[in-house]
């Protein structure tokens, strides 16, 4: 079977790990020019679910550099914006899982995979030609021909509008800035101290947020032939759109800086000198999105994993979902089952776990954290 996925971020090396070891024929096509080209997440937290599926199908030696460089585990944590009542929060079961550095994880999922992934390659448009297979146009104006077209290129993904043009995502007026702050010995002195031992959510009376939480590599990647890669506290700020003006945006990495800094202002000054020791070339703006499950999917050769197929509000749970669904589709395309077969009935599986985890990161993001 030809398989061609559309991203390479997490779910699309973990699927295609899985499907490589089976024998299937797979490449992966990446609209950046290279694996580190941007900034693309921090710490990340990958739930019970998205760790089964990494250490199934990835092989055996890249799991063990994933847990071996993952983040020191630690509790988490909620406080006011003074930061003088800090509540610690049990996490339900099935959370626990792995929490890493969304980059270091890449790499060395990457790593294998280098021969079967295209960069600069993203998705123009697809046909379906009359023999049953697809066609996929490539922005470097490349085409490539396959069995099966899987789409893991996040919550805006270009495969899912031209397979599903009515599906309906809300974007909320809340607005996101990421950033990341080298964990120096200034920076320890403003990062609450229960963000250095593992998350903290800070929840402001009037729709700001902010969350705080540090990359404490166990092992460092350069112990495994990878890029060298220093502690850092990541933060993540929910800024409400009267306070994002129009042109958000367009800001520059200084001004987003800036703009998160004076947010808290008003809150305990650590944190906003804390923000202000950022690297601004980590400092990335976003939208807050969630969507609702359509009537209808299209019984055609094209699926879509993770947040290309329900995307949903920043609790800390995509990553996991996404990469619970690379698991689930490879579990069904090696199952023996003919494709069209297997196909559909990962989609039934994905969809009703997909926009169940939707469902419960709405609830969760409306109470902020």
């Amino acid at each position: 079977m030809r398989v061609l996925i559309i991203g390479a971020g997490l779910a699309g090396p973990c699927l295609a790990h899985g499907l490589r070891r089976h024998g299937h024929d797979v490449q992966l096509f990446e609209r950046d020019p290279a694996v580190d080209a941007r900034a693309q997440g921090y710490r990340i937290h990958i739930n019970d679910d998205g760790d089964a599926a990494l250490r199934t199908w990835l092989p055996a030696e890249a799991y063990e550099q994933a847990v071996a460089t993952s983040c020191i585990p630690g509790g988490v944590s909620m406080a006011g914006p003074d930061l003088r009542d800090v509540t610690g929060i049990e996490l339900p079961p099935g959370v626990a899982g792995i929490t890493v550095d969304r980059l270091t994880l890449r790499r060395i999922m990457l790593r294998d995979l280098m021969d079967s992934t295209r960069f600069g390659a993203g998705f123009s448009r697809y046909e379906l030609p009359a023999d049953g297979t697809v066609r996929v146009f490539l922005t470097d104006g490349s085409t490539a021909e396959g069995d099966l077209l899987i789409a893991t290129d996040g919550a805006n993904s270009g495969v899912r509008r031209q397979l599903l043009p009515d599906f309906h995502v809300t974007v909320q007026g809340s607005r996101l800035i990421y950033g990341r702050t080298p964990l120096t010995a200034r920076a320890r002195e403003s990062t609450p101290r229960p963000a250095l031992e593992g998350f903290l959510g800070v929840n402001g009376p009037d729709g700001r947020g902010l969350a705080l939480a540090a990359q404490r590599f166990r092992r460092s990647p350069a112990d495994f032939g990878l890029p060298a890669a220093d502690d850092y506290v990541m933060w993540g700020l929910t800024v409400p759109s009267r306070v994002c003006g129009p042109r958000f945006f367009e800001l520059g990495a200084a001004d987003l800086l800036e703009l998160a800094a004076t947010t808290v202002a008003d809150w305990d000054p650590s944190l906003s000198t804390l923000i202000r020791l950022g690297d601004a070339g980590y400092v990335v703006p976003a939208s807050i999105q969630t969507s609702e499950r359509p009537d209808s999917w299209p019984q055609v050769p094209v699926t879509l994993v993770g947040d290309a197929a329900h995307p949903m509000p920043p609790v800390g749970t995509s990553a996991g979902v996404a990469i619970h669904d690379a698991g689930l589709l490879a579990s069904h395309l090696v199952s023996g089952a003919p494709l069209s077969d297997a196909v559909r009935s990962y989609e039934t599986a994905m969809l009703d776990h997909g926009f169940a985890a939707v469902a419960a990161a709405t609830r969760n993001h409306a109470g902020d954290f």
